[in-house]
């Protein structure tokens, strides 16, 4: 079996740092557009009940994936779908042909949003929602070091979201010290996200938190928690996007005509609406 190596390291962006609320979004990035059909990784931690989408707003031609790791939100959609998440919950939304959602945080939060690119065949179909509570998504233990199987296979454990394209998504806890080895798919494109702490990687110099790092072909990705403290980790990818990846907004399509599509279906209230929206 081959070990998954490090290929490239990228720093997230800070998009908000303004005392209250910390946002790093390590994809889209400089020089890389996805990883595997993953487009948009957004870190984010607030204080108050300040949110980043608690006004109704569209998404079209993505799967949403929101991971709350501290805190409460409520969601609620143009598709009529209303649910309440806790920490270590996770929700998918097909946006497919377009939809409306708002996310009111009940305080404090921290967790991940992340976007997947729909295969062109799949870009209008018909929105759908659903959510994963904590005590339903399993895990690996190894040792120190526990990692959630979100979605996709990770040493033979299966997550409970099922992506339009094969993926994995899962979330890694390290004590200060522990490895872990996972028995990943060998053709998926694989990175790292790390939350917190730092990462040990070959090259000598840790991978810290808020950085992305893309990770070479293999069947197995090895993580340890550098130095004295722990680590937090989330592993994102799968097959490659299908198609080109051209981003409006909230809308990513595989082609200029379908964003003016996208565009056009919000303005006419063809996505559905949501106190109001579109006006």
């Amino acid at each position: 079996m081959k070990n998954r190596r490090i290929e490239t390291r990228l720093a997230a962006m800070r998009v908000i740092d303004d005392g209250d609320m910390l946002l790093l979004r390590a994809l889209p990035a400089p020089g890389r557009t996805s990883v595997g059909p993953f487009v948009f990784v957004d870190h984010y931690r607030h204080r108050s009940r300040r949110g980043i989408g608690d006004r109704p707003h569209p998404h079209a031609g993505i799967e949403v994936l929101s991971y709350l790791l501290e805190g409460g939100v409520e969601h609620r959609d143009s598709m009529g779908f209303r649910d309440r998440l806790g920490p270590g919950d996770a929700q998918w939304i097909r946006a497919g042909r377009g939809i409306l959602h708002a996310e009111q945080p009940e305080g404090g939060r921290h967790g991940l949003q992340l976007w997947t690119s729909l295969p062109p065949a799949q870009k209008f179909d018909e929105p759908t929602y659903a959510s994963f509570r904590a005590a339903d998504i399993p895990e690996v233990r190894q040792g120190a070091a526990r990692v959630r199987v979100i979605a996709g296979s990770i040493d033979g454990v299966e997550g409970p979201m099922a992506l339009a394209t094969p993926s994995v998504f899962a979330h890694a806890e390290l004590a200060a010290g522990a490895t872990v080895t996972l028995s990943v798919a060998e053709r998926h494109e694989l990175a790292l996200y790390v939350l917190a702490g730092e990462l040990e990687s070959e090259t000598g110099s840790p991978v810290a938190a808020g950085e992305l790092a893309v990770l070479t072909p293999g069947s197995r990705v090895v993580l340890t928690a550098a130095g004295d403290r722990p680590a937090t980790v989330a592993l994102i990818g799968g097959q490659p996007a299908e198609g080109p990846i051209l981003f409006a907004g909230p809308f990513v399509m595989d082609t200029p005509e379908r964003l003016v599509r996208a565009r056009e279906d919000y303005l006419a209230g063809r996505m559905g609406r949501l106190e109001g929206v579109p006006f």
